[in-house]
């Protein structure tokens, strides 16, 4: 009896431990272990910290990526997106036209219940985003 749930236990264990791995991106889909951009979670301010930023339209794609991709929330709502650009005390005020232009150029989708979420150009600009951080020291 006691082997059997010891068993079990194990094997829970060895599950949880492949989600994590999995969650954390450690392991590619070959099984080898390759580097993570953000290898702990990172905070936004962190990740933010001295770039430069050509429109509030990137700011606001950056604030929905990092929902989505850091954090795990996706779709994420507007008060999300201003609380977040106040808290992280992004430069210029928060406009909503700014929401509206991100999805204008394709970086944010408009999933028309009040909820955004990255676009594929918008992840694609996102993880060049991440990429620039993770490598602002190489030539």
């Amino acid at each position: 009896m006691i082997n059997v749930q010891l068993k079990k236990i194990l094997e829970k264990l060895e599950d949880h431990d492949g989600r994590i791995r999995a969650l954390e991106g450690r392991i590619g889909s070959t099984g080898t272990t390759r580097k993570v951009a953000v290898s702990k979670q990172a905070t936004l301010n962190e990740i933010i910290k001295g770039k430069n930023f050509k429109s509030g339209q990137q700011k606001t794609a950056v604030i929905v990526g990092y929902y989505e991709k850091i954090l795990g929330q996706s779709p994420i709502k507007e008060e999300d997106i201003r609380s977040a650009w106040v808290k992280n005390k992004f430069d210029g005020k928060y406009r909503t036209n700014l929401l509206e232009r991100a999805v204008d150029d394709g970086l944010v989708r408009d999933l028309e219940n009040g909820s955004f979420d990255l676009s594929q150009t918008g992840e694609k600009f996102f993880e060049n985003f991440l990429k620039d951080e993770s490598t602002e020291t190489t030539p």
